[in-house]
């Protein structure tokens, strides 16, 4: 399953959150499609495909300490609307 994620950070939390980038390795189950940050500060975007609940929880909760993440499920709106049609709707 895809998704994206809107972390978000304190300023005083900067240093924190460098350090979790340089350690930053994604766990087996998870494939980073892309991933940018916010030039204003503060905010990180990220898109990825999780394996399982397992590997989504093991690459997201390092984070909590620093961080707030909003995670989306995502679907590319093509598929979206092959599904819907699929389905009747």
């Amino acid at each position: 399953m895809l998704f994206f994620d809107i972390s978000t950070w304190d300023p005083q939390d900067n240093e924190k959150v460098i350090e979790h980038f340089k350690n930053l390795r994604p766990p087996a189950g998870i494939n980073v499609i892309n991933q940018w940050v916010d030039l204003n500060g503060g905010r990180y975007f990220i898109l990825y495909e999780a394996e399982s609940n397992e590997a989504y929880a093991e690459f997201n909760i390092p984070w909590s300490d620093v961080c707030l993440i909003d995670s989306v499920p995502v679907m590319e709106s093509t598929d979206f609307i092959k599904l819907m049609i699929s389905k009747g709707l």
